[in-house]
């Protein structure tokens, strides 16, 4: 449908502005009236004006530089994440890495400023501390003597690591009731209504085997008081979601006076 637009030409204040000086010009009734006006016809109604201009929210979407391995954004923002790094020391180091995903990298401030790409190989020069690690810019011509990263970027799949099933708790606790020289408890196969019940959860995954029995006694020896304080017991763990495992410990009839286990 065709539209009819009548557009205003103020010729008195076009005038006065392109004349850059003086005082401002008011526009009257009478200048308004003396104006000229035009009428012209568009078939799909009125176009306003679109302003095109940096979005400043998403500075990463635009590429400033980049080559096989790294991308630096043309624009980063004001202030960091991060800490700055600028007083670390950083020991050198060799570690080469391949890039499973796209990485992100930051300047000494901690600033965001670009990313490795996934797949592409990178070697760590510099380790500090902390979690920080860095590399020589590969990229000339850029702001950048060295871009900051994670050391666990690098981090190599432990060999050591091991996957603890419910069934693998459930024996941990048996056996270390075992343990009881002086009135050794009665582990039965169900729980009975009248007994207590604690609940603690364990993650299915450990760096190693000392790292599982540290997080096992301190669900169950260092901050609480139900193993080798009573005399009749029942454990159950199963999966939980996200690799935890959930289990309850049920127990009942308090050791009698003077009884004390020797673990």
């Amino acid at each position: 449908m065709k539209k009819r637009v009548v557009i205003v030409l103020l010729t008195g204040l076009v005038i006065a502005s392109l004349a850059g000086c003086g005082t401002k010009a008011d526009a009257t009734e009478q200048e308004v009236s003396e104006s000229s006006s035009a009428e012209t016809e568009t078939d799909d109604g009125i176009t306003s004006e679109e302003v095109i201009g940096d979005n400043t929210d998403e500075p990463n979407d635009f590429t400033g530089a980049e080559n096989e391995s790294i991308v630096l954004y043309a624009e980063i923002a004001e202030y960091g994440e991060y800490c700055s790094q600028e007083d670390q020391t950083f020991e050198p180091v060799n570690n080469t890495f391949t890039a499973s995903d796209n990485l992100p990298v930051y300047n000494v401030d901690g600033i965001e400023v670009g990313y490795i790409k996934k797949d592409a190989t990178i070697t760590f020069t510099g380790y500090a501390s902390n979690a920080w690690a860095r590399f020589e810019n590969p990229i000339a011509g850029t702001d950048y003597d060295y871009l900051y990263g994670f050391k666990e970027y690098a981090d190599v799949p432990n060999t050591n690591q091991i996957t603890i099933t419910p069934s693998d708790i459930e024996q941990k606790v048996i056996d270390d009731l075992k343990h009881i020289d002086i009135n050794p408890p009665t582990i039965v196969d169900s729980p009975t209504s009248d007994m207590e019940v604690f609940e603690f959860r364990m993650d299915s995954v450990y760096e190693d085997a000392d790292d599982f029995d540290f997080w096992y006694s301190k669900n169950l020896r260092y901050d609480t008081t139900i193993l080798y304080e009573y005399m009749t017991y029942c454990i159950e763990c199963e999966e939980d979601t996200d690799g935890w495992i959930t289990c309850r410990l049920y127990y009942k009839d308090d050791l009698p006076d003077g009884a004390r286990e020797t673990y």
